[in-house]
C-alpha cells in the first residue's frame, strides 16, 4: 500500500506516492532537472524535484523518493523513480499534445477535439499526416513537429520501460540522448550497454538485466562484470590487472560481495565461468592477456599479484592498444633526428640570474633530443630553466608552445615562462562530441618546441592524445615534480619515462637562496625527505621550519587535540583571521584543503560552515545547490564553456531572464553558463587535495585528522603544502603528520609503458 504521510524533514525513509502533476514550477532549459508542483492521493500539495523535466500538467504517475528539507524552499520530494501510465483525461492528453513543437495549446485542442481519448494512438500510427492537419502547420514546420512527436513518444516508451524494471529516473535522459528512439530496443538486446554511458554504473545495468531475465551465469553478465572491474581499476591508476586479481574482484562483484565479505562464492560455478569468459573474450578480441613480467605488479595478493609469480596480465582491448600506441609515439621521438640540435648557445643571464650547470644542461638536452624531462621540487629553478629556453628559442626565431593539464597551471606557466600557454585540451583543439581535432592525421607541425608543465598529472589517455599530435620535427620537454600525487586516471607517464632510462632527464635538487628563505619551501622538502615538522608550542603558536634570520614566516603548523577543535580552527582561520592579517579576500584568496569528503573535518562539513559564514545571504540558484556569491569548482572538463576540471571561480550573478549564471574565473575571465552546465559545478570553500593539483592559491589552510589515515601519505601532504603562494597553515591532530610522513604513496601502478620503451620497471 502506498504511503502518503510526510515524515520529518531530513528523513532517509523511502516513500512511494500516487501523484498528479499540477504545474511545472521550474524546468531546466537544457537538462533533465525540474521542480514540479503535484497533488497527492488525498489532494495534499507536494513539491517534487529531480530528473522529471519531461512531465506535463495533468499527468498521473507513481513516484518513489525521499523527503529533503531545502534551506530556503522547505520540504521537497526528491524523486528517484517514476512509474508512468499513458496520459489520460482531457488535461493529461492536452498537456502531452501541447508539449510538441509548433502544436501548442490551440493545436492540442484541435487534435483532442477531433480524435478524443484515442488521440495519442491515432497520431502514433501516422504522425506526419495527423500533425499536418493542425492549422498553421505548414511544410516549414511539419518536419520539426514530427521529430518532436517521435522524441516525446520515444521518451514515454523508455521511461515506462525503465520504471517497469526499477531503474532510476535520472538515467533515462542519458539513455535517450545516447540512443534516441532505439533506446528500448537497445536495452532489451543488451542491457549491459548501459555501462558505456557516463554516470551509469554496473549496478543499474545489472538490475535491469536481471529484471529482463538474464541468468546469473550468463556470458554477457560475466563479461560485463569483467569489463566493469577493469574500468574500476583504471580509476585506481591501473592499465591492467593480474588475471587472478581480476577474476577475484569480478567474482565478488557478481556474487554481491562487499568489502567486508569479498569472497562470497555466489552462484555455483561462477569461478569456473569467469575463467572461461576471460578466455572467450580474449579470443573475441575484447580482452588482451599477456604473460606477466613483474612490471608494475606487486609482490603479494594485497598488491594485486600472485604469491611468487607474476602470472598473466589482463587488459581491456582499448587500454592495451592505447598504451601500445603511446609507447610507439614516444619511441619515434626518442629515436628521431633532433631538428634543433644545430642551435649553439652559451649560458646566458636572465636578468640577475645565471643558470646553474644543471639548469643549462636541461636547456641543452631539450635542444639535443626530441624528448627530454626536467624534474625538481619547489624552489629548484624549473620555471627559470624554462624561461631561459623560451628566450633562447625566441631569439633564434623558433616557435614555442607551452601547455599544462589544467587551465590555472597553463595561465601561471605563461606568466612565469614568458610564452603562449594553454591547456592540453585547447592545444589539441578539443570539440564536444568530435573530441580532439588535432591527432595523428592533423598534427601540430608548426611547433618547434612543446613544453608540457605539470607533467606528473599526465595519465595514459591524455598523454596518448598529446603525443599522437606531436609534429614530425617538434621537440617535447616534459616538466614536473615526481613527488606530487600521481595522475588521476590510469598510468604514471612521467615516472615510466624516467624508469625506462631511454629519455634524458635533468633532476634539479639545489634550492635557490631566495626560495630557501621560504618556510613553505623548507617544509615541502622536509616532507619529501620524510623529516618531521616541528611540533606546535603549548599555546598553539607555530614553530618555524628551519628558522633563520632571513626566514620568511609563511608556513605555520598548529596542533589541535580533536576533530571539533580542528574544524573550528580551520573555519576561523579561513573565514576571518588570515584575511585580516594578510589582507586577503577569504572567498577568492584562501583555499581550504582536506583529504576526504566525509567526516567531522571533511570537505562537505567544511563547505557547509564556510558558506554559512562567508555567504549567508546569497540568493539560491534555481535547480541546484549553489548560491550567488559562492566559491565554486568545476569537477570535469567542460570545453564548450571553457571551464576545466579543478578550476575555481566565484559565482557572481544569476540572470533569471536568460536562465544563466555568470562566473568570475582566473585571469579576469567572465563566463556565462546555462543551468545545465552547473551539474558539474559544486561549492569550493573547501576542496580535496587531489582537486588542487596543478593550481596555486595565495593562502592554503590544510585540515588533517587521524581518522583520515586511509588517505594520509607523504605525497598528499607535500602536494597540499606546495599549493600555497604566500602562506600555508596546517591544522593537524597530534599524530596525523607522522601518519602521513610514514607512508609514501605507492607510485607502483599496473602499467607496462616503461617495459615497452625498453627499460626496467620502476621500483616501489
Amino acid at each position: 500500500m502506498l504511503s502518503t504521510q510526510q515524515p520529518p524533514a531530513g528523513s532517509e525513509v523511502p516513500i512511494d506516492l500516487e501523484v498528479e502533476v499540477a504545474a511545472i514550477r521550474y524546468r531546466a532549459p537544457d537538462g533533465d532537472f525540474a521542480v514540479v508542483d503535484a497533488l497527492g492521493a488525498s489532494g495534499e500539495p507536494i513539491v517534487m524535484t529531480g530528473a522529471i523535466a519531461y512531465l506535463h500538467e495533468g499527468e498521473q504517475l507513481s513516484v518513489s523518493g525521499r523527503w529533503r528539507e531545502h534551506p530556503r524552499h522547505g520540504l521537497r520530494l526528491e524523486v528517484r523513480q517514476a512509474r508512468h501510465r499513458e496520459p489520460t483525461g482531457e488535461a493529461g492528453l492536452m498537456a502531452a499534445l501541447g508539449a510538441i513543437k509548433h502544436i501548442g495549446p490551440r493545436g492540442a485542442a484541435f487534435l483532442y477535439g477531433r480524435y478524443g481519448e484515442e488521440v495519442l494512438s491515432v497520431v502514433d500510427r501516422a504522425p506526419h499526416q495527423r500533425l499536418k492537419e493542425v492549422p498553421g502547420i505548414g511544410r516549414a514546420r511539419i518536419a520539426e513537429a514530427v521529430g518532436s512527436w517521435e522524441e516525446q513518444r520515444g521518451q514515454r516508451a523508455l521511461r515506462m520501460f525503465l520504471a517497469e524494471h526499477g531503474v532510476e529516473a535520472a538515467v533515462a535522459g542519458r539513455i535517450y540522448r545516447a540512443w534516441g528512439e532505439r533506446s528500448v530496443e537497445q536495452l532489451r538486446a543488451d542491457p549491459y550497454a548501459l555501462t558505456t554511458l557516463p554516470g551509469v554504473g554496473f549496478g543499474s545495468a545489472d538490475a535491469l538485466a536481471r529484471a529482463l531475465g538474464v541468468e546469473p551465469l550468463a556470458p554477457e553478465r560475466i563479461g560485463a562484470g569483467l569489463l566493469h572491474v577493469l574500468g574500476e581499476a583504471e580509476l585506481d591508476g591501473h592499465c591492467f590487472l593480474p588475471r587472478g586479481e581480476l577474476e577475484r574482484r569480478a567474482a565478488s562483484l557478481l556474487a554481491g560481495g562487499t568489502p567486508e565479505d569479498p569472497w562470497s562464492e555466489g552462484p555455483v560455478g561462477l569461478v569456473e565461468r569467469l575463467g572461461e569468459q576471460v578466455d572467450a573474450m580474449r579470443a573475441a578480441g575484447r580482452l588482451v592477456v599477456v604473460a606477466g613480467s613483474g612490471a608494475g605488479v606487486g609482490d603479494g595478493p594485497e598488491d594485486g599479484g600472485e604469491p611468487g609469480a607474476a602470472g598473466e596480465l589482463v587488459y581491456s582491448a582499448e587500454m592495451h592498444a592505447l598504451e601500445q600506441r603511446l609507447a610507439g609515439y614516444m619511441r619515434e621521438l626518442i629515436e628521431g633526428e633532433p631538428a634543433l640540435a644545430r642551435m649553439r648557445a652559451e649560458p646566458r643571464h636572465d636578468g640577475d640570474f645565471t643558470p646553474t650547470e644543471d639548469q643549462w644542461r636541461a636547456v641543452e638536452l631539450a635542444l639535443e633530443h626530441r624528448l627530454s624531462i626536467l624534474t625538481g621540487g619547489p624552489g629548484t629553478g624549473k620555471t627559470t630553466s624554462m624561461r631561459v629556453l623560451v628566450s633562447l628559442l625566441a631569439e633564434a626565431g623558433a616557435s614555442v608552445r607551452l601547455c599544462a593539464p589544467t587551465g590555472k597551471a597553463a595561465r601561471r606557466l605563461a606568466a612565469a615562462a614568458g610564452g603562449e600557454a594553454s591547456t592540453i585540451h585547447r592545444l589539441l583543439e578539443w570539440m564536444p562530441v568530435q573530441g580532439f581535432t588535432r591527432d595523428r592525421d592533423n598534427r601540430l607541425e608548426e611547433i618547434d618546441m612543446l613544453i608540457v608543465d605539470e607533467a606528473s598529472m599526465l595519465g595514459v589517455r591524455l598523454a596518448e592524445a598529446l603525443f599522437a599530435a606531436v609534429g614530425p620535427e617538434t621537440h617535447v620537454l616534459l616538466v614536473g615534480d615526481v613527488d606530487q600525487l600521481a595522475a588521476i586516471g590510469p598510468g604514471r607517464v612521467l615516472d615510466d619515462l624516467i624508469a625506462s632510462q631511454e629519455v634524458p632527464v635533468t633532476a634539479l635538487h639545489d634550492v635557490f637562496r631566495q626560495a630557501e628563505r621560504s618556510l613553505i619551501v623548507r617544509a615541502a622538502h622536509a616532507i619529501n625527505e620524510g623529516r618531521g615538522l616541528p611540533a606546535a608550542h603549548a599555546g598553539g603558536e607555530s614553530a618555524e621550519v628551519g628558522a633563520g634570520a632571513e626566514a620568511i614566516r609563511d608556513f605555520f603548523l598548529l596542533s589541535r587535540a580533536g576533530e571539533a577543535e580542528i574544524f573550528e580552527e580551520v573555519v576561523s582561520l579561513s573565514s576571518e583571521r588570515l584575511a585580516a592579517h594578510f589582507g586577503l579576500d577569504p572567498r577568492i584568496d584562501i583555499q581550504v584543503l582536506a583529504p576526504m569528503r566525509r567526516g567531522p573535518v571533511g570537505i562537505e562539513a567544511l563547505n557547509a560552515e564556510l558558506r554559512r559564514r562567508l555567504n549567508p545571504d546569497g540568493a539560491a540558484v534555481p535547480g541546484c545547490a549553489l548560491r550567488v556569491g559562492d566559491r565554486v569548482i568545476q569537477t570535469r572538463n567542460d570545453h564548450e564553456h571553457d571551464l576545466m576540471n579543478g578550476e575555481v571561480a566565484l559565482l557572481e550573478r544569476w540572470d533569471p531572464e536568460v536562465e544563466r549564471v555568470v562566473l568570475s574565473a582566473d585571469g579576469g575571465r567572465r563566463l556565462s553558463l546555462p543551468l545545465g552546465a552547473l551539474e558539474s559545478v559544486e561549492p569550493a570553500y573547501a576542496i580535496s587535495i587531489h582537486k588542487s593539483q596543478g593550481s596555486q592559491t595565495p593562502a592554503i589552510v590544510l585540515a588533517l585528522a587521524r581518522s583520515q589515515r586511509i588517505m594520509l601519505t607523504r605525497n598528499l601532504l607535500y602536494t597540499a603544502v606546495t599549493r600555497a603562494e604566500r602562506v600555508c597553515v596546517v591544522v593537524a591532530q597530534p599524530g596525523a603528520i607522522d601518519l602521513a610522513l610514514a607512508r609514501r604513496e605507492a607510485r607502483r601502478r599496473n602499467t607496462r609503458l616503461a617495459e615497452r620503451l625498453g627499460g626496467r620497471p620502476l621500483a616501489a
